[in-house]
């Protein structure tokens, strides 16, 4: 979905020339009340995630130290390194962006900042996900397969992959946003400037496929692959405790198995429930606007801006998940 209403606005008519197009009277929007509620709410969720997730990453540092000084950090540290530095990254690019722009409401960055904080935004959304999906897959070979998880290489070898596709699949939003500036048609003011997406698909299905494969990207694949992943702790588990408990062979530490286990699989069902519950709403909204950007005018602001800062609330919940199982 488009970053703001005003962004949201100003995609649907390619009639418009990118230099000197009329605007239409009363088109422009403008900064609503509840427009300056979600920016206030933006901002106190920014200082919160930011500090939660700062917070996080210097527990984990003190608990390195503590207990096991001149050692590397244990491959699920260095997961949930990644994951908290993926969220740091979302929070400090996605929230200030959405939250100025509001206050702004047309683009005053530029072409080139319309480009890179475009393009950062994406990176920064997909980081996240992709790291998710990363604890579900070694979460779950530690549980079905251990010997392949042994050496941290593998786990390592997938978050460079995760960074590494981040970075590749945002790559598109450098060529297809772009700044455009809408005149008054009177001459007597600069007009209005927004960085959109507006023209840069020769056809309409050419947009509707990037959409779904943002969609997918970002949400869909990562959901149903923690799913999966969970399906199968569960199953393994079952089914070994079933034969016999003292056969659970999943860690060096036999007293210490099932508890050490059990509370991996709960921490990565709490990913996947915090992933599903707080990015749901946003992208439901989303694909609506996408097939129907009627919807805009069927949707009230305030339940608009309610579900968009409702995403915003997993890199929140995301440290606290960390750190309840990570005692």
């Amino acid at each position: 979905m488009a970053n703001g209403a005003s962004a949201e606005q100003s995609q649907h008519h390619c009639s418009f020339s990118n230099s000197s197009s009329p605007l239409l009277q009363g088109s422009l929007p403008t900064l609503t009340v509840s427009g300056k509620i979600r920016v206030t709410v933006t901002f106190f969720l920014f200082l919160l995630s930011t500090t939660f997730n700062a917070t996080f990453l210097l527990k984990l540092k003190q608990w390195t130290r503590k207990k096991e000084k001149g050692k590397k950090l244990s491959r699920m540290n260095v997961l949930l390194k990644h994951l908290t530095l993926a969220n740091l990254l979302e929070t400090l690019i996605v929230m200030p962006l959405d939250g100025m722009w509001n206050i702004t409401v047309q683009w005053y960055g530029g072409e080139l900042l319309c480009k890179v904080l475009s393009y950062l935004k994406l990176l920064s959304m997909y980081a996240p996900a992709f790291m998710m999906v990363v604890i579900s897959l070694d979460r779950s070979l530690a549980i079905t397969r251990p010997l392949a998880v042994s050496n941290s290489k593998l786990g390592r070898s997938l978050i460079g992959v995760a960074w590494l596709l981040s970075g590749l699949f945002a790559g598109p939003q450098l060529y297809i946003f772009r700044m455009i500036h809408l005149s008054d048609g009177s001459g007597q003011s600069d007009g209005f400037f927004q960085c959109v997406t507006h023209c840069s698909f020769p056809q309409w299905w050419h947009q509707a496929f990037y959409n779904f494969f943002t969609f997918s990207c970002l949400f869909i694949i990562p959901l149903l692959i923690m799913l999966i992943c969970n399906a199968k702790i569960i199953f393994t588990l079952t089914r070994v405790l079933h034969q016999d408990p003292h056969n659970l062979q999943l860690n060096q530490s036999k007293n210490n198995i099932p508890r050490a286990r059990l509370r991996t699989l709960k921490m990565t069902v709490a990913f996947a429930t915090s992933f599903t519950v707080c990015w749901t709403p946003y992208y439901v909204l989303g694909i609506w606007y996408w097939f129907d950007p009627e919807m805009l005018n069927r949707v009230s602001d305030p339940v608009n801006h309610f579900f968009f800062l409702f995403a915003f609330l997993n890199p929140c919940f995301d440290p606290l998940i960390y750190g309840y199982f990570s005692l």
